[in-house]
């Protein structure tokens, strides 16, 4: 079963799945060794990682969809990624799908932001009307090639609306075709009692982004089920972790002119270009050699 297929089987028979956020082939190829069944690729970790800019609008989707490709090709396993606002109007989005299906991604989401758009945990986000976030769901779905390409639809209206506007939007959302709803948790819902409610209001999956910070910290996976969440995402910890843990290395490095410190919270070189497929390489070298 290829990826996209696995993906829309694992919502369609109420799997429980959890992708972690990954910045680059490198993180993807450890999720995927370690044994999880997804995958996601987040805006956040894409500009932080490959262009060193905060997630403020300024990576295009030209940008985002090559990053998207080359993740993907990296790993078996199904991969989730950030469309942001679709990068344009409903006819925009068409596009952004088709280009997003080319890369082989297996699903996407989009959000009912106004640009300039921002990290769903930076301050200053605004909304577009239902309606408009209707007509680009509706093109969205249209617009893929393949029934089991997954759109989820992100609403970032709870700061404006609150959580009445926050599910009617959901639920019109719903109602244009969006097979998952990420009804945002970043400078959105403050309590659990309100992540239980959206779990109430809903039949559709439901997507939780774990953190490890904010107003519900430290939600784990089984708690997450528990109130309806199926698809569980943790967008940018790897990136954090890793920029932890590079911070460590140069320290080091500075402090004491020897990295001989560090050497046991590394990789082994040889696990290295294990992961990398570096023994695959070798045996078709064998193969092909005159």
């Amino acid at each position: 079963m290829n990826p996209v297929k696995r993906f829309r089987h694992m919502l369609t028979n109420k799997e429980v799945i959890v992708a972690p956020g990954v910045y680059n082939c490198v993180a993807a190829k450890i999720a995927e060794k370690v044994g999880f069944p997804a995958i996601y690729m987040g805006g956040f970790i894409t500009s932080a990682s490959v262009y060193g800019e905060p997630d403020v609008g300024l990576v295009t989707g030209t940008e985002m969809i090559s990053h998207a490709r080359n993740i993907t090709a990296s790993v078996n396993v199904p991969v989730l990624a950030d469309a942001d606002t679709g990068y344009g109007n409903a006819i925009n989005v068409r596009r952004t799908v088709q280009e997003y299906e080319k890369a082989g991604v297996a699903g996407i989401h989009i959000e009912d932001q106004a640009q300039p758009k921002k990290c769903g945990n930076l301050p200053g986000r605004h909304v577009i009307s239902t309606d408009e976030m209707v007509a680009k769901i509706k093109a969205a779905v249209d617009a893929r090639v393949n029934e089991d390409f997954v759109i989820v639809a992100r609403s970032d209206a709870y700061a404006e609306y609150g959580m009445d506007g926050l599910i009617e939007r959901g639920r019109a959302y719903v109602e244009a075709g969006a097979d998952v709803l990420m009804l945002l948790q970043g400078l959105g819902l403050r309590s659990v009692d309100e992540m239980k409610k959206i779990g109430r209001a809903f039949n559709v999956p439901l997507l939780f982004n774990m953190r490890h910070y904010g107003a519900i910290p430290y939600m784990s996976v089984p708690q997450a089920v528990e109130m309806g969440y199926r698809l569980i995402i943790n967008a940018w910890g790897s990136l954090g972790a890793a920029a932890y843990a590079t911070l460590e290395f140069m320290k080091e490095l500075k402090e004491k002119g020897t990295i001989e410190g560090f050497a046991n919270r590394m990789i082994p070189f040889d696990d290295f270009t294990d992961l990398l497929g570096l023994p695959e390489i070798n045996a078709l070298e064998s193969k092909y050699r005159s």
